[in-house]
This record gives C-alpha cells, sequence and structure tokens, in this order.
C-alpha cells in the first residue's frame, strides 16, 4: 500500500513538473488598460532570429489588462505545433499583444511587443519563462520630398460601406520635368503591390526599379495601399461584399483626385495598371470591371485567378482543403522545388496570429460577412474541410469564371489590354492557376495574354518583366499621341 501511494505521489510529481509555463508583464509605464491577443512565440535554436522554420507558438485572449498584472500562459492556450508542456530545453521567446481591431498584422500601430528577446529554460520543473512587453508600435511616417508625395484622404464610398471614417492612401512618384514644365499632364500608372507592400513602397529604389519607375516615357507612378484599414487582410483594391468597394473608389475617387492635383492625364488611355501577386490578381479585376477606365493592366505572379486551381485546390470539388484525395497533406510554398511547409501548418500559424493573415484575406476578398460580422470560412480551420455553399458564393471573384460568362459584352472594352506573366517555379505555385485560367478563356476566344516565363519564381519575375511592361506602355502611350 505505500509502495502504491508512493508511486501515485512520484506520478504528480511528474505531472506538475512537466507543467510548462509562460509569464507576461507590462513594463511601468504602459499602464493600460490594453484588450486584445497575447501572442508567444518560440525559436529552439537561441542562436538564430525569428525568421527560420516554423516554430511552436501559443496565443491568449485578454482584456483590461493594466500594469501590475501578470498574464500565465498554459497548455490551455491556442497552440500551433506542440503542445507547451512537450518543449523541454533551452527557447527563445518574444511576445505581442495585438491590440489593434482597425488595421491586420502583429506589428500594428498600437501593439505592444517584448523589444529584448529572452532565453529561458522549459520543462524538468524548470521556473516560468517570464516575458516583459516594453514597446508599442508606431504609426509608419511617409518620408516626402519634391518628387515623392504621400495623399491621403477619406474614401466617401468605403466609409459609406462601412459605417465608419476610412481613408484612402497613395504615394505618388512625379516623373523628372514635373516641376520645369508645370502645364504638362502625364500618363499615369497605378501601382497595387502584394503581400507586405504599402504606399510607403514608393520610396523604395528597390519597389520602384521592380515596378519600372524611370523607365522610358515620363509617367506619374501612384502606388497604393492594400494594407490599410484591413482588419481581415489586405483588401486588394476590389470592391468586396467584407471590405467595401475599394475598386470604385481608385477609379470614382482617386483618379479624377489625380487629374485635379497632380496634372494626371484625363484620358483613359493613358492610366494603366500593374501589380504583383495580391496586386496582380487586383489589376486584371479592376481591367475587367472597369475598362473604359484603363489603356493596360499588367500582372505578375497574380494570386489564384481560376479557383478550379486556387493553390492547388478545386474548391468547387475538392473536399479537403489540407488534404488531396489520397489523404495527403497538400504543400504550399516551394524554394527549387522543395517544399517548405503546407497549406495547413500555413492556416494554422494564421489562425495562431488571430485575424488578418492571407487565408482570411481570401475570404474577405472574395466571400460574404457572417452574421458574427467576420468573413464566412471558405473551410473548417482544423480539419479542412470545404464548405460548399461558400465555394459557389466566391464565383463571382473567380476571374476565369467571369471572363469565360461574361466575354461577349467585355470583348470590344477589354480587347488585349490585360497581360499576365507568371514564374513556371513559383514559389506559391500560381502558375497552375493561370494555366487553368488561360485553358478556360480560350473557350470563349478571350485575348488576355498569358505568359509563363522558365526558371523565374513568385519573387523575381516583377523584375524580370519590369523594362518590357514599360515598354509595352510607352508603345501604347505613343500610338495615342499619333492618334491626338
Amino acid at each position: 500500500m505505500r509502495g502504491s501511494l508512493l508511486a501515485i505521489a512520484l506520478l504528480f510529481a511528474l505531472g506538475a513538473a512537466a507543467q510548462n509555463k509562460i509569464q507576461v508583464k507590462l513594463a511601468p509605464e504602459l499602464k493600460g488598460p490594453y484588450t486584445g491577443r497575447l501572442i508567444v512565440y518560440t525559436q529552439a535554436d537561441t542562436t538564430k532570429g525569428f525568421t527560420g522554420p516554423e516554430e511552436p507558438g501559443y496565443a491568449i485572449e485578454v482584456k483590461n489588462w493594466k500594469a501590475g498584472e501578470v498574464q500565465t500562459i498554459t497548455a490551455k492556450a491556442a497552440t500551433f505545433l506542440k503542445s507547451l508542456d512537450s518543449l523541454k530545453g533551452h527557447f527563445k521567446f518574444v511576445a505581442i499583444l495585438d491590440t489593434n481591431t482597425k488595421e491586420r498584422g502583429t506589428s500594428a500601430p498600437g501593439n505592444l511587443y517584448t523589444r529584448k528577446e529572452d532565453v529561458f529554460e522549459l520543462g524538468n520543473g524548470s521556473s516560468p519563462a517570464v516575458l516583459t512587453l516594453t514597446h508599442v508600435f508606431k504609426d509608419r511616417v511617409f518620408n516626402q520630398s519634391d518628387s515623392v508625395k504621400e495623399v491621403v484622404f477619406k474614401t466617401v464610398l468605403v466609409s459609406q460601406f462601412r459605417k465608419e471614417p476610412i481613408y484612402l492612401k497613395a504615394g505618388v512618384v512625379l516623373p523628372p520635368s514635373y516641376h520645369k514644365e508645370p502645364n504638362r499632364v502625364y500618363p499615369v500608372v497605378y501601382v497595387i503591390p502584394g503581400w507586405g507592400g504599402t504606399h510607403h513602397n514608393a520610396n523604395s529604389q528597390g519597389h520602384r526599379n521592380a515596378y519600372g519607375v524611370g523607365k522610358g516615357e515620363e509617367k506619374i507612378f501612384v502606388f497604393l495601399n492594400p494594407d490599410t484599414h484591413d482588419p481581415f487582410g489586405l483588401h486588394a483594391v476590389i470592391d468586396s461584399r467584407v471590405n467595401g468597394p475599394w475598386g470604385s473608389a481608385l477609379v470614382k475617387e482617386l483618379m479624377p483626385y489625380m487629374v485635379k492635383n497632380y496634372r494626371a492625364s484625363a484620358d483613359p488611355k493613358l492610366s494603366f495598371l500593374t501589380g504583383q501577386s495580391t496586386g496582380g490578381y487586383a489589376v486584371i479585376w479592376l481591367a475587367l470591371h472597369f475598362p473604359k477606365h484603363f489603356g493596360g493592366s499588367w500582372s505578375t505572379a497574380p494570386d489564384p485567378v481560376d479557383f478550379s486551381n486556387f493553390l492547388g485546390v478545386n474548391i468547387y470539388k475538392d473536399k479537403n482543403f489540407y488534404q488531396d484525395n489520397s489523404g495527403k497533406d497538400r504543400e504550399i510554398y516551394l524554394i527549387k522545388g522543395v517544399n517548405q511547409t503546407t497549406l495547413r501548418k500555413m492556416v494554422q500559424k494564421e489562425l495562431l496570429d488571430g485575424d488578418g493573415g492571407q487565408h482570411q484575406a481570401f475570404e474577405a476578398e472574395f466571400g460574404e460577412m457572417g452574421k458574427d460580422n467576420r468573413p464566412v470560412q471558405l473551410f473548417d480551420g482544423k480539419t479542412g474541410i470545404i464548405n460548399r455553399k461558400v465555394a459557389e458564393s466566391w464565383k463571382p471573384y473567380d476571374l476565369a469564371l467571369y471572363v469565360q460568362q461574361n466575354w461577349p459584352g467585355l470583348k470590344d472594352k477589354v480587347g488585349s489590354k490585360i497581360r499576365i506573366y507568371v514564374g513556371e517555379d513559383d514559389n506559391f505555385m500560381l502558375q497552375h492557376s493561370v494555366r487553368a485560367f488561360s485553358e478556360r478563356i480560350k473557350t470563349v476566344n478571350a485575348t488576355i495574354y498569358t505568359e509563363f516565363i522558365k526558371g523565374a519564381d513568385h519573387f523575381n519575375t516583377r523584375g524580370l518583366v519590369a523594362k518590357r511592361v514599360q515598354e509595352e506602355m510607352d508603345a501604347l502611350i505613343k500610338q495615342e499621341k499619333l492618334q491626338q
């Protein structure tokens, strides 16, 4: 009997030792109260930063948190990859408190973070890891100059839809002769960047080079910000049933503003679109829905344009977003042909972070708002099972289907204005969706150009075609000038 009691006591002791805890405090000057999602990220290799392979992470919701109070994360927290109690050894930690409900991302203005990357031991009865939130992310300041200007104004259309003040933001790069020739008007290029891109790209030489600023005929470049007022992820500058009419705001508000205030040409044939990734999808959507307002549209590595191949998933026929029909997890991110992760891991990491990840962005772009005032999910986050009704509701945003169904009415308006470039080695395998798009639009003899660039991936396609894109724009500019 005494032996049994001893065994039970030992089991309890071992169980207690396995209960890892992470305690998070607020620096004294961060008085609060704060409400939001507290996320802790771990890194097993303490010699490296938090940019490597996926590592376990944990999150809890906090409410009215004040300085002096401690938040404790245990195995009951939302978990990515591994239970907290299973971790043993030394780990590096960082913590973020996401308090911003208006902007997506853990680094949105107003969010709190630990500046120091602390190392603690877990397991074997170790003491709790103790982290302190010490800093607050600030709103980024736009650097204006004689040649680069920031445009910010309240968009009436999106504000009415959202029932709150919403502001459109753009970075304008003026051509060299702009101040020397005060009566001259210029062709204008509207740039829609991909994930992580904002109107601040107007100040980045690398982004300017990628989009052809300074090449060929003088033009005004307008870098749009698809990453503002977007709690559910990039609004992509398209009209959405969740995010609102951002595409209409571009055409009906920003474009007239540019004509009035920056001597942009009012001639639609001298207004051009170009975009990458999410922006690549957007410029195709805009050219199809507002064809009379643009002279041409150049897309690189666009997000899925045919939903029968949506990151390798046929959302209309496949049962599961995470697994193929044989039960194998779908790969998503390849580097030189080697898989880095799966759709399951990518989505579940986004779920750990909270609102605003790539897949929720798709749901907000293409889907409908639910009764809980959140985008309706295409699939179950835990199991990956696709909601067929939701998939059907996405059809208006399936560009291949849209072209197939509407080409007779679009043919004369769109003509050959749309050009799509994608790498044969796209990291997210987006070339397969473009290929499906290309095959489907052939059924209606649509004159939308698609090109698959050998050896190019998701990130270098834009740079590889930058010169060509500007040459093709210049040819249209010269043609229009001859006809005037």
